[in-house]
C-alpha cells in the first residue's frame, strides 16, 4: 500500500511541477472489469504533453484500484461491512503511451492511443506475495468543453492486458509454495476533469 501511494504522489508532483505549456493535468474516477478479479472502482491522476500542433501527445496516467467486497453498493449503507475486501488485491497500473488527437482545439476533441503499462501489484493477505508485472493497453476517448479552454471534461475507454502470479507459502518449516496465475485483462472506463497549463 505504501509503495502504491508513493507512486501516486510522484505522479501528482510530476503533473503539477513538470508539465510544460499546453500540457493537460487530469484527475478522474475509474471503473475496471478484469477476467479473474471481477470489477472494481478507483481513481487516478495523469497528464498529456502534446508534441506541438501535430495532434500527437505523450500520455501518462496512474490509477489506483482495490478489490471490492461482494456487495459494494449495499455495504455503503451497512456500518458493519466495508466497501473493499479486508484481504484484497491492490493494483496501480501506470499507463504510458501515445495519443493521436483528431481535433486538438475542438469542443469535441477525440483521440485514440496505445502503449505500455506497468502494474504495481500488492495484497493485504498474509502469507501471499505477488510480483509487479508489465503489459500493454489501447484507448479511445475525448475531451469535451470550450475550444482552447483551461478546464474540460474528458472520458475514455481502455483495454489493459497482463497476467500475474500469486505465491502462497503454506508451511513455515517446509516452505512449500503454491503459485496461482491471475488474468488481469479487461476493459476500463475513466471520466473526470482536465486542466490545460499555458
Amino acid at each position: 500500500m505504501k509503495k502504491i501511494l508513493g507512486i501516486l504522489a510522484i505522479l501528482a508532483a510530476l503533473a503539477v511541477f513538470a508539465t510544460p505549456a499546453e500540457a493537460q493535468f487530469k484527475i478522474y474516477g475509474s471503473y475496471w472489469n478484469t477476467s479473474d478479479v471481477d470489477d472494481t472502482f478507483g481513481g487516478g491522476l495523469g497528464f498529456d504533453i502534446p508534441f506541438g500542433q501535430s495532434g500527437f501527445a505523450l500520455a501518462l496516467d496512474g490509477t489506483y484500484y482495490r478489490e471490492l467486497s461482494d456487495e459494494p453498493v449495499g455495504n455503503l449503507f451497512d456500518p458493519n461491512e466495508g466497501f473493499f475486501k479486508k484481504n484484497s488485491l491492490e493494483v496501480l497500473p501506470v499507463d504510458v503511451g501515445i495519443h493521436y488527437n483528431f481535433q486538438p482545439r475542438g469542443s469535441f476533441s477525440p483521440w485514440i492511443g496505445g502503449g505500455a503499462t506497468y502494474f504495481f501489484i500488492d495484497t493485504t493477505r498474509k502469507g501471499i506475495n505477488v510480483d509487479d508485472e508489465t503489459g500493454w493497453h489501447v484507448s479511445a476517448g475525448s475531451f469535451f468543453g470550450e475550444p482552447g479552454g483551461r478546464t474540460n471534461f474528458f472520458a475514455e475507454a481502455l483495454y489493459r492486458s497482463t497476467e500475474s502470479t500469486l505465491t502462497r507459502t503454506r508451511n513455515d518449516n517446509l516452505r512449500v509454495n503454491d503459485n496461482v496465475k491471475i488474468d488481469l485483462d479487461g476493459f476500463a472506463v475513466n471520466a473526470g476533469l482536465a486542466w490545460r497549463f499555458r
